[in-house]
């Protein structure tokens, strides 16, 4: 009885990290572009370890960067609908997407690094306006203004993901 209550109680913290959106923190400085697709993947019932993402780009799992169309070759490698705008999405663009059960995977840029980026999730919308955001770096998901969004992340481009095709 004991271990039900157990392997419950584990279930349950699962599903609510899945409903709510939350994502994992990255386990390699680069890996923030597999931890936004293992996010993506939860939600969808696919569970997949960071490592194996990754492996499944590169053979193995090297600690690198991934270009977003390197990204969307991976999510539709796992039957997801997965495409790139080239542009941040306009605030109409970005409730409405949100609204509609799609997620992005922002690529930012806060820091201005010439040579690379970071990717971020957008996984929805409060009902006070704000965008629920996710960061690999720390792990953390939050609510957050969409100008902070657009200002202080530096959001460039986006990746739209919806869920398997049957």
């Amino acid at each position: 009885m004991k271990k039900l209550l157990v392997l419950l109680s584990i279930t349950l913290t699962l599903f609510a990290a899945v409903a709510s959106g939350q994502i994992n923190r990255q386990e390699q400085s680069m890996w923030c572009w597999a931890t936004c697709i293992q996010s993506s993947l939860y939600q969808g019932n696919v569970e997949q370890s960071q490592s194996a993402i990754v492996s499944r780009l590169t053979g193995w799992p090297q600690n690198r960067p991934a270009a977003i169309d390197e990204v969307i070759s991976v999510l539709q490698s796992y039957k997801f609908r997965a495409w790139s705008v080239g542009y941040p999405a306009s605030p109409q663009q970005l409730y409405s997407t949100l609204s509609d059960g799609w997620k992005l995977i922002a690529f930012v840029n806060p820091m201005d690094n010439p040579t690379v980026g970071h990717f971020i999730m957008l996984q929805g919308v409060t009902p006070n306006g704000l965008i629920r955001v996710s960061d690999p770096a720390d792990g953390r998901t939050y609510e957050q203004d969409p100008q902070t969004l657009y200002n202080g992340w530096k959001w460039s481009r986006s990746i739209v993901v919806g869920m398997p095709v049957n």
